[in-house]
């Protein structure tokens, strides 16, 4: 019986478990990922400091995504 759940366990995931087992292996590891980021920016490392930056700016709002087609189609007719 330990063998047959070894050559089950062998045997290679569908991409869609690849995918759900890459999530939930970021997701036990992400606490660890955010403080070696910030340890490393910290240090002074430039790329770090530049990411770390750029996420604690607003999100900018893309003007084209506030409208719905119907609105685009309207002001596209309307010129």
């Amino acid at each position: 019986m330990a063998e047959a759940e070894e050559t089950q366990q062998k045997k290679p995931l569908r991409p869609k478990q690849c995918h759900k087992y890459m999530q939930n292996e970021l997701a036990a590891q992400f606490p660890g990922i955010v403080t070696g980021f910030i340890s490393e920016a910290l240090k002074g490392s430039c790329p770090h400091m530049k990411l770390a930056v750029e996420l604690l700016e607003p999100a900018k709002v893309d003007a084209r995504r506030g409208k719905s087609s119907i609105h685009t189609l309207l002001e596209q007719l309307g010129e």
